[in-house]
């Protein structure tokens, strides 16, 4: 059975057991089965300071994979304190586990896969360790931890650091924004925990504090390039996509929400993140099996966000000294700044667990109370020209873009089973029923004057209560002892944040239901294990924002509604063929398809433009997915590789613009000098790949014959990382 959990949890993440460390290196707790193994933390990303995002044949979100520490998630909702600013992998860390669709739809109510870690609360014998890494960019990123006993009688400690300060990879001398743009966190952890026996049991209780401050311009990074009908970009003159600068500078002006007044902004500084979390942790084992747990959590937060938006490209005039004339290729900007806005949370976790008989159950209650302080978007519009270190070209136009108020609630009662019905049988149930409720205010578009201040003008009260269900049903059946078959089906209820408010359209949340299923077999050989699954999800009442283009180069922040339907099949094998060698291999193969997305879309300077994307495959989505990871070990030296395969993506709502498929690649060696000191070496994006990924900017409402023009046109989006090497060095003691 372990082993074909292990297939399953390699399946579901479409993850990478070649950069696992060895046994002795993981970050697994008894209570995590290995599943630190299927590590996701490897991230091609441009900002790699989280999670990967996980495929589940639905566009990810915003926030990326859903993150939890010490069982609760890091931060209640991800806009706009990002979970990356209050956490991170360090040395603290000595736990890490995946919950797949079904048991993240009924441990927190969310959807898609979520990533826990747990903190070293304190251990028996004195100890520690001290982690260095480096890139011949120049990131400086060191963590440490120290943990140990205080009394002979079950008192214990632990503190860690983790500080990381990394410049990106830009050619940041030949630009003005600070050297560390791209992240400047700083982590503090301290746990006192206490062990405790009594009458019938043992347990014990944890205060863990932990204090973070990040700041950071790099959320999305953008590139200009030469697009291609074929799919591919090329780089345009004077310009390396990866490794120059595409950002004006860290200076911009906003018209001030509570004044009206133009001020200045720091977009490093000023729109920064700074939390204060405190965790109360309580384990208890009775002696006839019963378990009780709990964690309860403050965090206080005041956090912020920056997020230049790229829209259009277009060639125009502008006057010169002496009255002519000069047009310049320039890139419309859209800056979406939303200064620090006071957070709080208390959220909770209660469970109650046992192992009796051929049943494994467990009750749980949340309770998550959020508020969140006049949160606030200052947006501004202008455009810069397109080249390394680009200007500013006009006078900017400034646009009070969002505005929520008030708290969230979830009340929630959840329980599982695993149940081993027959030796050859087992079948794992769940349910979740959540009260969710939102109560605060927002300003409609119809009543805004734009003569006073933005926060000055009148306020709609939000009032919304709903009831949001959980089900998973999944099975293991053992046709023989190599050969078996598995089945899966979850349903999961979501229902709408005081976020969807923002834009000033009152939204009309509907809840969001999402069903999946899967079905498949598995077979275990002496030499690889393997399993294959179709699988079935759809999503209808999909939110999300879109930055509509105009043809005239207008910009609208529409919040949109769709569905998305997704049929996919997956094949995950694992194989050792000889002795130290292992290999993971993974083919998915998928069909994202939007429904019920059409509307119309009405821009500030009278345009208007009709969509209709139904029967449109989801963009950023890649049809054919393939990993492989091949790992080797030699004594004290691991070699290790990944590659992921994505195929063609569109990159336009239309699907009218695609990127051909494009490759992500690692590569790395440990060497373990003894027990305590290990090196490391790794290299992203070995084959030095310049291509774009994501969307390209301003294009949604590209028509065919349009698109059918952008030959050698020059258009921006996002890109995976540049080649980087990077070191590292591990001491224990």
């Amino acid at each position: 059975m372990k082993k074909i959990t292990l297939l399953l949890l390699s399946l579901i993440v479409g993850g990478s057991i070649a950069n696992a460390q060895t046994k002795k290196d993981s970050a697994t707790t008894a209570t995590a089965e290995r599943e630190s193994d299927r590590n996701v933390m490897l991230n091609a990303a441009s900002a790699n300071s989280g999670p990967r995002n996980v495929n589940i044949g639905l566009p990810a979100s915003v926030g990326g994979t859903t993150v939890l520490e010490n069982d609760l998630p890091v931060v209640y909702f991800f806009w706009p304190e990002m979970p990356f600013k209050s956490w991170r992998m360090d040395a603290m860390t000595n736990g890490v586990k995946l919950l797949d669709l079904g048991q993240t739809a009924i441990n927190i109510g969310d959807v898609g896969f979520s990533v826990g870690t747990y903190n070293n609360t304190g251990t028996d014998k004195f100890g520690g360790n001290i982690g260095l890494n480096s890139n011949h960019f120049g990131l400086l990123n060191g963590s440490a931890n120290i943990s140990g006993p205080l009394t002979g009688n079950g008192l214990k400690f632990s503190a860690g650091a983790f500080l990381n300060y990394d410049p990106g990879t830009y050619s940041v001398s030949k630009s003005d924004i600070s050297r560390y743009f791209e992240d400047q966190t700083q982590l503090y952890k301290a746990a006192l925990t206490r062990d405790y026996t009594f009458g019938g049991g043992a347990g014990s209780v944890t205060a863990f504090y932990k204090y973070a401050s990040s700041k950071s311009m790099a959320m999305q990074q953008y590139a200009p390039y030469k697009y291609h009908l074929d799919g591919s970009v090329s780089e345009i003159e004077g310009f390396k996509i990866g490794n120059d600068n595409y950002i004006t500078g860290r200076k911009f002006k906003v018209r001030d929400a509570t004044t009206g007044e133009i001020a200045e902004r720091d977009a490093l500084n000023d729109y920064g993140s700074e939390s204060h979390t405190l965790d109360l942790i309580g384990k208890n084992r009775f002696d006839n099996g019963l378990t009780f747990n709990f964690i309860v959590r403050g965090h206080s937060a005041k956090s912020g966000l920056y997020l230049p938006i790229m829209t259009g490209i277009s060639d125009k005039k502008y006057a010169v000294a002496g009255g002519d004339s000069v047009t310049r290729t320039v890139q419309g900007v859209m800056g979406l700044a939303s200064k620090r806005t006071p957070i709080k949370s208390l959220t909770s976790l209660f469970e109650l667990g046992r192992k009796s008989g051929r049943h494994e159950w467990k009750i749980g209650l949340n309770q998550w109370l959020y508020s969140i302080d006049k949160f606030t978007t200052e947006g501004v519009q202008f455009n810069q020209t397109v080249e390394a270190n680009p200007k500013s070209m006009d006078d900017n136009v400034y646009r009070i873009a969002e505005y929520h108020n008030g708290t969230e609630n979830k009340t929630a009662l959840f329980l599982t089973d695993k149940w081993d019905i027959l030796d050859v049988l087992t079948v794992t149930l769940g349910a979740r029923l959540e009260y969710q409720s939102l109560r605060g205010d927002f300003i409609n578009n119809k009543d805004k004057d734009a003569d006073i201040p933005y926060l000055s003008n009148k306020k709609t009260d939000i009032k919304k209560d709903w009831f949001n269900k959980a089900f998973m049903l999944s099975g293991v059946y053992k046709v023989t002892g190599k050969f078996g078959l598995l089945a899966e089906a979850n349903y999961n209820e979501q229902a709408g944040h005081l976020e969807n408010y923002s834009a000033g359209n009152e939204p009309n949340l509907k809840k969001s239901k999402i069903p999946g299923a899967g079905f498949g077999v598995f077979f275990n050989h002496s030499l690889f294990s393997l399993v294959s699954k179709a699988t079935y999800i759809q999503r209808d009442e999909y939110r999300s924002t879109v930055n509509f283009t105009s043809k005239r180069g207008a910009v609208e922040r529409a919040l949109v509604s769709y569905d998305i339907e997704t049929l996919g099949w997956t094949t995950d094998v694992v194989a050792a063929p000889f002795k130290n060698f292992n290999l993971h291999f993974l083919l998915t193969v998928q069909a994202p398809k939007y429904k019920n997305y059409s509307g119309t879309v009405t821009f500030n300077n009278g345009e208007t433009a009709n969509y209709d994307f139904n029967g449109n495959t989801v963009t950023g989505v890649s049809k054919v997915l393939m990993e492989i990871d091949p790992s080797y070990q030699l004594g004290k030296l691991r070699l290790w590789a990944s590659a992921r395969y994505f195929s063609k993506e569109y990159a336009n709502l239309t699907n009218s613009l695609f990127f051909k498929g494009r490759w992500e690649t690692f590569a790395g060696v440990n060497y373990a000098i003894n027990s305590n000191l290990q090196f490391s070496a790794s290299i992203v994006n070995l084959l030095n790949q310049r291509g774009a990924k994501g969307t390209i900017s301003g294009a949604d409402l590209y028509t065919n014959e349009e698109a059918a023009k952008m030959e050698g046109a020059i258009l921006s989006g996002t890109y995976i990382r540049p080649f980087t090497v990077e070191l590292g060095i591990k001491y224990r003691f």
